[in-house]
């Protein structure tokens, strides 16, 4: 992967996304751990009436697209009303002259098994008027359940089944490229040819291929070569906006093959770029240089995310982006009057935005007017006189909420910072907030907890407000530690500090997730480090290609976990910890 552009996820809802559920508590010795691996599936089929009967044809697989073989499936019908259907004797497709296994229909509707491709295909003694097919999939130990409900078309004539694959799989779209490479290969199936002769040739020339994406939409059409390939040079600009998305290949049959369609989830990137509003004014350093920021990519102004403000690497001030703007006030001590070089950079709240370069800009700091500097000289002869005089006073305390006039840049990683005393001696007030936007974590729950040989250990527990604000009361200990957990953030936990105003920072689980991989990957190195920060699908490339299995189940799983729809819980932030692989996996190519 080159740079954030490339960070390309592979299958966003990867399935086999096979989960390590380790027992959550110590094991007696000598027990086993008991492991739980559950990924999910996609069934994709077509069904027609032909004279005599019907047949239904189609595969099962993951969401990486790779088969599951030898499963059991069921097929019933149902009318458009919903109403069963009684279904006649049916059998398994089978090539001229070989013996075809008898299914008649159960309760449960007929049963098939998938073949070593994943595939399946039953042909009817009659044909089925007004019905639609369900084919279910029961799921098991490596999968969960799926369903497919599967209308069925009126053909004249029997028709061989067609298999379409988008092949390589195209798994990430850059939206600042002009165009993207699709390649959907078309197979014949044959062994569901039913009235034509055993090896009799199928013309997989000239057969025109539509893609769409998942509204739905017609993006292009292009017909197959000889290889039975179709290739499309695809547009991104006729795509939707940066977000995850589909493309779905299909294909309307014709006299002598069936209908088929295939789908392949995508992520759609786009790189943020940032330019000043304007000129920057002269303003004291002290009181925060103002900066306007544009926050635009190739698709337009950008939603979400924050722009941050380094001085010497060093955070001095961030804004939320919104409709493509964002205000920036940075902060800093500067001694004279003059420039300050800052860099501004785009943090994003969402994996398909990708930062751009980092924007230079130098700040005009104003020097101090003359009544003003009159009056830090007075204040430094003050001060000198009071050293000179001996003068011993003790430290005032700050007014309660000082610390809360000027709120702080998000600090990038989950952490407690101690802002300032707190109101009430023996209590802890204070907001938790996202490490990376700033924005409030609301229903956080913070518990205080010390050593118990019995019992939790618990003292005083306490929940956020909408706005982020706690307050929680306990009598100090310094063997206390403080535990912070929300919906759908990684949880945090340190030491207690003394009674004070606290500012409490947690990261996502999807971010954590990701830099667990990013950490393992740096570990190991070439060719799993590659050439810039790793991803879950170079990661998961990689490890197909070295047959490295446990490495790329586990890869898919941060994927899904990282970039699907499904939010991200504590068991399953877990689950990918205790599955991380383990040191000592075979040399690599790369």
């Amino acid at each position: 992967m080159q740079g954030l552009r490339r960070r390309a996820p592979g299958a966003l809802l990867a399935a086999a996304a096979l989960a390590a559920a380790l027992t959550a508590h110590a094991q007696p010795q000598g027990a086993k751990l008991r492991i739980h691996v559950r990924g999910s599936a996609q069934i994709d089929a077509v069904a027609w009436n032909e004279p005599g009967g019907f047949v239904v044809h189609g595969s099962v697989v993951d969401d990486a697209r790779s088969a599951i073989t030898e499963q059991p499936i069921s097929i019933d019908a149902v009318t458009s009303g919903g109403a069963p259907v009684d279904l006649p004797a049916a059998e398994a497709c089978a090539p001229a002259g070989a013996g075809a296994r008898e299914h008649r229909a159960s309760q449960g509707g007929y049963a098939i098994t998938t073949d070593e491709r994943g595939g399946f295909c039953l042909r009817g003694r009659a044909p089925l008027a007004d019905a639609t097919l369900r084919v279910r999939f029961a799921g098991g130990p490596l999968y969960e359940p799926a369903e497919a409900k599967i209308p069925i078309e009126a053909l004249a004539a029997p028709l061989a089944p067609v298999i379409l694959r988008i092949d390589p799989p195209v798994d990430a779209i850059d939206l600042d490229r002009p165009s993207v490479n699709v390649t959907v290969a078309l197979r014949i199936d044959r062994s569901g040819a039913r009235g034509f002769a055993s090896g009799a040739p199928f013309e997989r020339e000239r057969l025109t291929v539509a893609l769409e994406d998942e509204r739905g939409e017609k993006l292009a059409e292009a017909q197959t070569g000889g290889d039975g390939r179709a290739r499309f040079e695809l547009a991104t600009e006729r795509l939707a906006g940066p977000g995850q998305g589909a493309l779905r290949a299909r294909f309307d049959g014709s006299a002598v093959l069936a209908k088929a369609s295939v789908s392949q989830a995508v992520v759609r990137y786009a790189e943020v770029t940032l330019a000043l509003s304007r000129p920057l004014e002269p303003a004291r350093a002290e009181d925060g240089v103002p900066i306007d920021v544009d926050v635009t990519s190739s698709r337009g102004p950008v939603d979400g995310g924050v722009v941050e403000a380094l001085r010497a690497g060093e955070s001095v001030g961030a804004a939320p982006v919104a409709g493509g703007k964002a205000r920036v006030v940075a902060a800093f001590t500067a001694e004279r009057e003059g420039t300050v070089p800052l860099t501004l950079r785009y943090v994003p709240a969402a994996p398909f935005w990708i930062p751009g370069p980092e924007l230079a800009v130098d700040a005009p700091i104003a020097g101090p007017g003359v009544w003003r500097q009159i009056a830090l000289a007075a204040v430094v002869l003050a001060i000198a006189g009071w050293v000179l005089g001996g003068w011993r006073r003790a430290p005032k305390t700050a007014a309660p909420g000082a610390a809360e006039d000027k709120p702080a840049a998000p600090p990038g990683k989950a952490g407690v910072r101690v802002l300032g005393p707190s109101e009430h001696a023996t209590g802890w007030r204070g907001v938790v907030s996202d490490a990376h936007d700033g924005t409030p974590i609301a229903q956080a729950e913070l518990t205080i907890v010390v050593p118990a040989f019995e019992g939790s250990g618990v003292v005083a527990r306490a929940l956020s407000d909408d706005v982020g604000a706690f307050s929680i009361e306990a009598p100090h200990r310094s063997d206390a530690r403080l535990v912070v957990r929300a919906p759908t953030h990684s949880g945090y936990e340190q030491p207690l500090p003394p009674p004070s105003q606290l500012g409490v920072a947690l990261i996502t689980r999807r971010r954590a997730v990701l830099d667990r991989l990013v950490r393992w990957a740096r570990r190991h190195g070439a060719p799993f480090e590659g050439p810039s920060e790793p991803t879950p699908g170079h990661v998961r490339r990689v490890a197909s290609r070295n047959q490295q299995h446990d490495v790329e189940l586990w890869a898919t799983r941060i994927e899904h976990a990282a970039f699907g729809p499904d939010p991200v819980d504590e068991r399953i932030e877990q689950d990918l910890g205790a599955s991380e692989p383990k040191p000592g996996a075979p040399q690599l190519t790369s």
